[in-house]
């Protein structure tokens, strides 16, 4: 009796292709930037404001890895966060959570169409 005999093609494609999304989890940077480039502006528009300077002081730092939205005001955290005698505007935070579903969609996409170019079949 002969033992039956199983061929797998296609092994090489299948991890070439994985590798090819890996990369493009790796590098984030361009759902970063359009995420970011939306973000920054509503943070601004969330922001107290007395003299205005803190609202236009945001700014997106982008890279591979990471996102940041940011300000060089030394007041920026007590503002964000509150102190003992004031509340916390939460002008990120509620920026952040508000655009949860938004921010989450965007990785998909870039993930799905790193998926795409790689050679699989994507559905969502």
């Amino acid at each position: 009796m002969t033992k039956p005999t199983v061929v797998v093609t296609g092994k090489d494609e299948v991890i070439a292709g994985l590798d090819a999304i890996a990369r493009a989890a790796a590098d984030l940077t361009e759902p970063h930037r359009r995420i970011i480039s939306r973000l920054v502006p509503e943070v601004a528009q969330r922001t107290p404001r007395r003299t205005g300077a803190l609202a236009v002081s945001w700014s997106g730092g982008v890279a591979a890895g990471e996102a940041t939205i940011s300000s060089p005001l030394r007041y920026a955290p007590p503002v964000e966060f509150g102190t003992a005698r004031m509340a916390g505007a939460h002008m990120v935070g509620d920026t952040l959570a508000s655009s949860s579903d938004e921010i989450v969609k965007e990785y998909e996409d870039h993930l799905a169409e790193a998926g795409k170019r790689a050679g699989f079949g994507v559905s969502r």
